[in-house]
């Protein structure tokens, strides 16, 4: 997808706050920040000019960004190639996308946060990397700015699994009690024919 701030193709820097370089990633391409929790967020980012870059949903001056991490005990590198067959991150808040090689590509799925399906499909293009073809799928959602956290893939397809076996469990609860309703409904019509009936006996 065309940058319309970077015809040139420019690479995006990332600095510390000396301004020394650190790294560089490609127009569009992804930085993981580590907190001093522990935690690890994956953000995209789109170049602006030489000294602005959009991170995630945030434009910020790239010697503002080295300080916001420095000061606050984090810090940033280039988003490492995924060399397995598999792979699984939450997207967003939201969302949960797997992905997985296949002979002509990649097979992918994107769930809901209660890991129901949203759609899925296949990308026919083998030459792509990990990191390509998720760009390329997160872009056909509309989802290429969001956050994303790396997942379990297994968990993930587990997960998924448990809510397709729960389906056939939840329609047949639904079905039982439209049937129980049936049955008292039946039962109530019998009783009242009957007490009339009873009455008239002696």
């Amino acid at each position: 997808m065309m940058n319309e701030f970077n015809p040139d193709g420019k690479d995006i820097r990332f600095i510390d706050s000396h301004y020394r370089d650190l790294f560089r990633i490609p127009d569009g391409g992804t930085i993981q920040v580590h907190y001093s929790d522990d935690s690890v967020v994956i953000k995209p980012c789109k170049f602006i000019d030489e000294y602005h870059t959009q991170i995630g949903n945030n434009v910020f001056h790239i010697c503002q960004f080295a300080e916001l991490l420095e000061r606050n005990g984090s810090y940033c590198q280039a988003e490492p190639e995924i060399m397995g067959d598999e792979a699984a991150w939450q997207v967003g808040r939201d969302q949960y996308l797997a992905i997985q090689t296949c002979e002509d590509g990649y097979d992918y799925t994107l769930f809901d946060k209660e890991f129901h399906e949203i759609d899925g499909g296949q990308l026919d293009n083998p030459e792509l990397s990990m990191l390509e073809a998720r760009a390329e799928i997160l872009a056909g959602f509309g989802l290429q700015m969001r956050e994303l956290r790396v997942q379990v893939y297994e968990e993930v397809m587990e997960k998924a699994e448990a809510v397709l076996l729960m389906i056939p469990a939840i329609i047949f609860c639904v079905h039982w009690k439209t049937w129980m309703r049936m049955v008292i409904s039946r039962a109530k019509r019998i009783c009242s024919l009957s007490v009339p009936l009873n009455r008239n006996v002696k």
